[in-house]
């Protein structure tokens, strides 16, 4: 149970990290967001070592990230952070 539990926590925030990262302007926060999902990923795997632990961590990650994706251009935006999704306000 505390490892499941455990893995959709933090499958969730590297999820999360990964979505603000693909969404955020060519800044530095964008580099920041990145570290955070590899230090996630990181602080995962030497806590978990069992194989299919890991390879959970990375599939339910990706999930998230779709899931989440979806979520937030419906919405419209990301709401802490304010980020709008690529390509949302294209001029012609």
């Amino acid at each position: 149970m505390i490892k499941t539990l455990s893995l959709i926590l933090w499958s969730f925030l590297a999820g999360h990290l990964l979505l603000i990262f693909s969404w955020s302007e060519f800044s530095i926060f964008r580099y920041i967001y990145s570290l955070g999902a590899l230090f996630i990923g990181i602080y995962f795997f030497k806590k978990f070592e069992s194989k299919w632990m890991r390879i959970n961590f990375v599939l339910v990650s990706i999930v998230f990230y779709f899931i989440l994706t979806v979520f937030y251009v419906i919405v419209g935006k990301i709401p802490f952070f304010n980020l709008e999704p690529p390509g949302l306000n294209m001029e012609q």
